[in-house]
């Protein structure tokens, strides 16, 4: 067992480095299109800047600014939705003067990602404007600390649902039925029965108090990342206004709101049925029942809780979401069933099982965990087959799964869940049998017991890295998503800031639109004398291919019918020629699916 413990270590280590190896999570809502067009000198004022995504985006936290050449905002009024949910917009001051404007924009994904960017525009002739696009919203991005603690509450946010909601499914399912199978009418066996309440109602409450506290949290983290600004300056009630108008505040309010009545019916009482006398006429003692309306309400509860990841997640967002809400619920429920029923195995249950003698010990362990054994591999079963859809929906491809960060953590998570199923395996065909066999000869349970809790706990860590893993995987795009066009970057090229897009980003035929900029005061570059693209896939030995940029505007070149074919990361170069002498190139790593 010592070697068994050491292989959980150190498999969970490794997963953890593998997940750890997946890059910076990305929001995947893209810029499709401006109005006005990016780069374009318009003859006259227009009456709306507007921005639309790839996606439906929130428009709170001051989506849309618009600045002029002294760097005054002269947006009016809020923030107004022309097109729907994938594009915002605001109305302009009239009477702008001629010159250059830059508008921006701070957006929520529809999964709670944060995307920031902007462009130049042109009213009567350009000028110089005091700041980029990438200095305006420098401001936007996202600090280390922030991100780490909205992970870290997301963890504890799993853990909390996992352990209330699979502490019940066990009381119900495995620890009344076990114990009433076994218990003996001596004081001994009401006392273990006592210590198992009290036991599973101290966890429960911190349990449910830390999922209080998370989800306080994350509204908190939510409000700091959708706002650009720390978690102290995020405790604002203006911020937070903002965040519970939203999806995902909306429904992590009724998360907080879930947890509080949980913890309100649990801290006034022993939250498990104690063994009580029999009644007039029988002798021993019987576990009292639940009654439908405790049962209906806890179970209200626990559902909601299982259903919240979805609603606030990707499950809600990508399609088909029929689909892939139901299978993500059932998919929470299956893991709380399987972690909280560990849990307690691990530290609810010793406490009850000390209160009785060896003999009584090894009976009451073997009842338990026969009825446990077959509720788990249900659990594992239902986590293999919803965790499979979940996989195909999102990553689709081998490729995904191995280069992008979402697929990394996919596969961290399906490496972790394959050492439990070797875990659980061995329990059930070699610990819960001997346990059985003990219990039939009245034994103690011995070394059988004390190998069964090591490889419990064993499966207990694995399990806390799985749920590590799980609140990493929400914060990064789906792979499919980010598969999918159009595709969009911004490089620095010489002493300009080169943005490229690419739509629909697959094979074939595609649209490709270079902007240069300015990088010191954002202006649409104009002193390009000849621009040079090459299209090129390594890995099958293609290219360079040259591709022809025909100029659209000030500092705009498009590429009409650039050609990609077969799929592959293909390389973009581009050089930019402003003199006889002086020229600026930069590589774009595009990927086509």
């Amino acid at each position: 067992m010592k070697t068994l413990k050491q292989s959980a270590i150190a498999i969970a280590c490794g997963v953890a480095a593998l997940a750890a190896s997946a890059s910076t999570a990305h929001a995947h809502a893209i810029l499709q299109d401006t109005t006005p067009p990016r780069g374009e000198t318009l003859k006259t004022e227009p009456k709306m800047v507007a921005f639309r995504f790839s996606e439906p985006v929130e428009s709170n936290f001051g989506a849309v600014r618009v600045f002029d050449a002294r760097g005054h905002q002269v947006e009016s009024g809020s923030v107004q939705r022309p097109g729907g949910q994938r594009t915002v917009g605001v109305a302009l001051k009239p009477g702008l003067a001629k010159g250059s404007y830059t508008a921006t924009y701070h957006v929520i994904s529809a999964d709670s990602h944060p995307v920031s960017g902007g462009f130049v525009f042109s009213i009567g002739r350009p000028g110089a404007i005091p700041k980029t696009v990438a200095q305006l919203t420098a401001g936007d991005k996202i600090g280390n600390p922030t991100k780490v603690g909205f992970a870290i509450a997301r963890g504890v946010s799993y853990a909390a649902i996992a352990f209330a909601v699979g502490a019940l499914a066990f009381l119900i399912w495995t620890w009344l039925p076990g114990l009433g199978s076994v218990a003996g009418a001596e004081g001994r066996w009401r006392n273990a029965s006592k210590r198992f309440s009290r036991r599973l109602r101290l966890l429960l409450v911190a349990a449910l108090a830390a999922g209080l506290v998370s989800e306080a949290c994350q509204l908190v983290f939510q409000g700091a990342t959708g706002a650009a600004v720390s978690f102290w300056h995020a405790l604002d009630a203006k911020i937070l206004r903002e965040v519970i108008q939203t999806r995902f505040g909306t429904v992590h309010l009724i998360d907080l709101g879930a947890f509080a009545i949980l913890l309100v019916l649990t801290l006034p009482r022993a939250w498990a049925p104690v063994l009580q006398p029999a009644s007039v006429g029988a002798t021993g003692l019987a576990a009292p029942r639940f009654g439908r309306l405790e049962l209906a309400v806890m179970g209200s509860l626990a559902f909601l809780l299982a259903l919240s990841p979805s609603l606030a997640g990707h499950a809600a967002t990508q399609s088909p979401s029929g689909l892939l809400i139901p299978v993500d619920v059932l998919h929470v429920l299956a893991m709380s069933v399987w972690v909280g029923g560990l849990l307690t195995l691990v530290a609810v249950v010793p406490a009850a099982t000390r209160a009785l003698e060896p003999s009584d010990r090894t009976r009451l362990l073997a009842a338990i965990l026969l009825r446990f054994s077959p509720v788990a591999l249900a659990a594992v079963s239902t986590i293999l087959v919803t965790g499979l859809v979940q996989a195909y929906v999102h990553v689709r491809s081998v490729d995904n799964l191995i280069h992008t960060g979402y697929g990394r953590a996919v596969l961290a998570k399906m490496l972790l869940l394959l050492a439990l199923i070797a875990l659980g395996a061995y329990n059930r065909r070699r610990a819960v049998p001997r346990l059985r066999a003990l219990a039939r000869g009245g034994q103690p349970p011995g070394t059988a017991g004390a190998g069964l809790r090591t490889s419990l706990r064993s499966e207990v860590a694995l399990l806390a890295v799985v749920i590590a893993v799980t609140s990493v995987l929400v914060s990064y795009a789906p792979a499919i998503s980010r598969s999918s066009g159009p595709f969009s970057a911004t490089k620095t090229l010489g002493p300009l800031e080169l943005q490229m897009t690419v739509d629909p980003a697959r094979t074939g035929l595609n649209a490709m639109h270079l902007y240069l900029t300015n990088a010191k005061d954002g202006s649409q570059f104009n002193g390009t004398k000849e621009i040079d693209v090459g299209l090129s896939l390594p890995k099958k030995g293609i290219g360079p291919l040259k591709a022809n940029a025909q100029k659209a505007g000030p500092g705009h070149y498009v590429i009409t019918g650039a050609s990609f074919a077969p799929a592959g990361k293909w390389q973009v170069r581009i050089t930019d020629r402003v003199s006889e002498f002086d020229e600026y190139d930069t590589t774009v790593e595009l990927p086509i699916r």
